[in-house]
């Protein structure tokens, strides 16, 4: 036998053996989807793909379905009605034969042969009114399937058991996204929300492992659920830069040396910083149980950090006041505790309805002031106790302190310090108080001038005849000195003697 020959005879088993299986595999009753008449409802579903359908049933896969030949394509079709239909062809082929049945019909899944199964569904017959609530209901469904179409959102439904039925072309997207679905396979379910995640869930994206934020809305309609997806990035981004942000000035209150306590609207401690508990040694505890404003105060009170009101009703007024959103000025107010501290406190009203109330411990401020006022009127019953009279001329040209001794000589009360006099004014007032005489022009020129050039001597003759010397000296900083020495007036010569 030639080589010819036995290639020939191996392709021709070859081929028989193929056309053998095919005829296993196609039994004649295999092709009654394309023969059954066109308004029935039947499939030939071959490995998860649909083989052959009649033609209303491959107008409920166009409607419904988009044109897709694949289980979830048959899903889509046959589970929002049938909730008991397979999740994939391999539990169908595993149930078949089984009937899936309601109210107005019955879907038959039958096994044909290994991996081929046929579909068949059986409506009972409508009458007119069932007809017309049809055709409006697919009108219905294509206006939906539209508006679906275009939301950007991700939506989608799902039966009780929490398998997708449904799904708009931005879910799909969004799982096509993610790899966790092929077109083809059955519809994934993305969004699984649990009570704790409080609506809001996340999704890893696979290439930059970025998380995506939406807002979960689920709403029953029937047996199903109609779940919508709100895109939440910039709200979770916007939680988080505040969350940030209410860090950042809680570490900036905890460092401050002042004592803050912050209420809300309602006049509740909200916020309160270490230096508040350092400051009042209130316990922690008291206030972080949130007291209202009136409580707060009579804490203090009663730490004794507080001193009673001096004008009790007027302090309750001002109290009640605060305790208004909105209500009330900014309120400061300085204590003298027994032991000697002194703190400021300022309750200021915020524009959000809230209130700051800052202590501060001013004790260092205080004594400050104190041993500076004490420093000041020492000094001044120095120059009192002067014979000369003094004036103190600043740069500015302004009479800044004098003495007793000037006031009793050019007038003034007694009790005044601090003459707001110009120097231009106070040269007038030495000039109409004097005769006639010195170089005031010189005098004026002296007041003017900078350094060695503000100096100036001379005699004034007061108007009752006394005589004084003015002597004009700089001082540090631009000041002068204006100094005046009451003298006696020059003594008359003696008389000469004449003969008797």
């Amino acid at each position: 036998m030639g080589l010819d020959t036995l290639l020939a005879i191996t392709a021709a088993s070859l081929a028989g053996a193929a056309l053998a299986v095919a005829m296993l595999r196609r039994r004649p009753g295999d092709t009654q989807a394309a023969t059954a008449p066109p308004e029935r409802v039947a499939l030939l579903v071959d490995g998860g793909e649909v083989a052959d359908a009649t033609p209303a049933a491959q107008a409920l896969l166009d409607d419904l379905a988009g044109g897709g030949a694949d289980w979830a394509a048959l899903a889509a079709v046959f589970a929002r009605r049938f909730a008991a239909f397979p999740a994939t062809a391999e539990a169908a082929e595993d149930g078949a034969p089984r009937k899936l049945e309601d109210t107005r019909g019955a879907l038959t899944i039958a096994r044909e042969a290994p991996g081929l199964l046929r579909l068949t569904l059986e409506d009972r017959a409508p009458d007119a009114a069932a007809r017309h609530r049809d055709v409006l209901d697919r009108l219905d469904l294509r206006a939906m399937r539209t508006a679906a179409g275009l939301c950007s959102d991700p939506a989608w439904l799902e039966d009780a058991s929490g398998r997708v039925t449904w799904t708009n072309a931005a879910y799909r997207a969004l799982a096509l996204e993610i790899r966790s679905w092929a077109e083809g396979t059955a519809l994934p379910r993305l969004f699984a929300p649990t009570p704790e995640d409080d609506g809001r869930v996340s999704l890893v994206m696979p290439d930059s492992g970025a998380r995506r934020w939406f807002d979960i809305t689920l709403r029953p309609e029937g047996a199903l659920t109609l779940g919508h997806a709100t895109p939440a990035d910039a709200a979770v981004q916007g939680a988080v830069a505040e969350r940030a942000f209410v860090q950042t000035l809680t570490r900036i209150f905890a460092q401050l040396p002042e004592g803050l306590a912050v209420f809300d609207r309602d006049r509740r401690l909200a916020l309160f910083n270490p230096a508040l508990l350092d400051l009042t040694g209130l316990p922690a505890d008291r206030l972080s149980a949130r007291p209202d404003l009136v409580t707060f105060f009579d804490l203090l009170r009663e730490a004794e950090v507080m001193p009673p009101p001096r004008d009790p009703a007027a302090w309750r007024a001002r109290l009640d006041a605060l305790t208004r959103p909105g209500g009330g000025a900014e309120h400061t107010d300085s204590w003298t505790l027994p032991s000697g501290l002194v703190y400021r406190v300022a309750a200021r009203p915020q524009a959000d309805g809230a209130l700051a109330v800052v202590i501060e411990d001013a004790t260092s401020e205080v004594s400050l002031t104190r041993r500076f006022r004490t420093d000041l009127e020492l000094g001044q019953s120095v120059l009192d106790a002067l014979d000369e009279a003094i004036a103190v001329v600043s740069a500015q040209g302004e009479i800044i302190l004098t003495n007793a001794a000037y006031r009793e000589l050019w007038g003034g009360a007694p009790d005044t310090r601090l003459e707001a006099t110009t120097a231009a004014e106070a040269v007038a007032l030495w000039q109409a108080g004097c005769r006639p005489g010195p170089d005031w022009a010189g005098l004026r020129a002296a007041l003017d001038a900078e350094g060695e050039a503000a100096q100036w001597h001379g005699r004034l003759t007061l108007r009752d005849g006394a005589v004084a010397e003015l002597r004009l000296t700089p001082l540090p900083g631009g000041a002068r000195l204006a100094r005046f020495r009451r003298t006696q007036p020059a003594a008359l010569p003696p008389p000469v003697a004449t003969a008797p």
